[in-house]
């Protein structure tokens, strides 16, 4: 199992593509990069950043943080 961080910009001009992953050593470094990733960020760039797991060729989304058009930030953890 593969562990990584995968990141978008939600902004009006972004394309909408992830950004290259940042690979994690298990799921709570990855959620916890992840938050730290878009709490550093730029609140204008409205960035996302999702924890998941790889198994094989299966991709599953375990965490998403971003942040809204009001600046704010949010969290989910999905199953």
């Amino acid at each position: 199992m593969q562990y990584f961080v995968r990141m978008m910009e939600k902004h009006s001009e972004s394309t909408g593509a992830f950004l290259p992953e940042i690979p994690c050593s298990g799921l709570r470094n990855a959620t916890d990069e992840a938050k730290r990733r878009v709490l550093d960020s730029d609140p204008a760039i409205m960035l996302q950043a999702d924890a998941c797991s790889r198994n094989c060729t299966t991709v599953r989304t375990k965490y998403r943080c971003w942040i809204n058009q009001r600046g704010e930030f949010h969290e989910s953890m999905l199953v």
